[in-house]
């Protein structure tokens, strides 16, 4: 391995007066734009073109910075917690689910009205997606397929927060074909999913016993509320990505729109830097180059290389001890 993908996304969520007051998301248009905008300019200080992740209500109410951005590189994909749309469009009255919660056919009808209105304010489909919270169920990978998109960061490998439809654990930690009937294992679909990247030396415990992986989120204060220090989470993402040598290795971060990137004051702000500065140095200590690259950059490296066929591994014992796993001989 010679070289590590270094991605920056963010999950763009619409004002809380459209959703609720204790959501996520930016209290009104203007304090969005400083937060998009603001984390652009962070990103370009690394050279780092950032993926923006844009809820229907953000796309309709902020399209002219998204074509904007958009023109200086940005990549643009659709972001949707079902439930925030259902207050904004149905009063609560339809959707109103984390996505893992709904039914196929919810999902195919929802994300063709996502993708009808994204389009009516960007001016183009989009092609990439995520869900809010990470939440899915195994008809997530079908429903994108088919629509058409290309790819997304869809999986946050190890999570689990069940209430919120979102359980991950023993996903398939890198860049990978989606499977279309098993959503933690690779796939042969033509969409391509960039799992979020986690630091899986320790599973953290947080509030009403979620569970989840440390990670490149400078959301959380890691040092600070779980005792784990940046310049940790990133030389052990990156041992373990060298463990592992994946096809296409990638190291991405999340945040959210809300935070004032603007402001180098901002905690947040302050943590990303902090956190940019030990995943380029974690890299350059083993001889390995990050290289800045956006969400569309992965999917097509990942679809360019040849399909993968998985061989059927029949059961013998439940926990093999010796000998060659039982593989089904056709």
């Amino acid at each position: 391995m010679k070289k590590i993908s270094i991605v920056m996304t963010m999950d763009c969520e619409p004002t809380t007066a459209t959703s609720d007051a204790a959501a996520t998301g930016p209290r009104d248009w203007a304090h969005g734009e400083r937060a998009a905008r603001g984390y652009w300019e962070i990103g370009q200080e690394f050279g780092i073109p950032i993926t923006y992740f844009i809820h229907p209500e953000t796309a309709i109410g902020q399209a002219d910075m998204w074509k904007d951005l958009e023109s200086k590189g940005a990549v643009l994909g659709l972001h949707m917690h079902p439930w925030k749309y259902s207050m904004w469009k149905y009063e609560g009255k339809k959707y109103c689910q984390h996505y893992g919660g709904l039914t196929e056919q919810e999902q195919r009808d929802l994300m063709t009205e996502a993708c009808d209105l994204w389009e009516e304010a960007i001016g183009h489909r989009p092609l990439y997606f995520r869900p809010g919270t990470f939440s899915a169920n195994d008809a997530l990978y079908r429903v994108l397929d088919d629509l058409g998109f290309k790819g997304g960061s869809c999986s946050a490998p190890g999570r689990m927060l069940p209430e919120m439809r979102a359980i991950w654990t023993g996903a398939e930690p890198d860049p990978h074909r989606a499977n279309a009937v098993f959503r933690q294992v690779k796939g042969d679909l033509d969409f391509v999913n960039m799992p979020q990247s986690m630091d899986f030396s320790k599973l953290l415990t947080g509030r009403i016993g979620r569970r989840m992986y440390a990670d490149l989120r400078p959301d959380i204060d890691w040092p600070g509320q779980y005792g784990v220090e940046w310049s940790t989470i990133a030389q052990n993402i990156v041992a373990q990505l060298m463990e592992r040598n994946p096809a296409v290795p990638v190291m991405g971060v999340v945040t959210h729109n809300h935070y004032e990137y603007f402001d180098d004051n901002e905690p947040a702000a302050i943590r990303l830097r902090e956190m940019l500065n030990e995943t380029f140095k974690a890299c350059r200590d083993k001889g390995i180059e990050p290289v800045p690259h956006t969400l569309a950059d992965i999917v097509s490296a990942v679809s360019a290389l040849p399909r993968e066929t998985e061989a059927l591994i029949t059961e013998g014992a439940i926990f093999e001890t010796k000998g060659e796993v039982p593989t089904l001989k056709k």
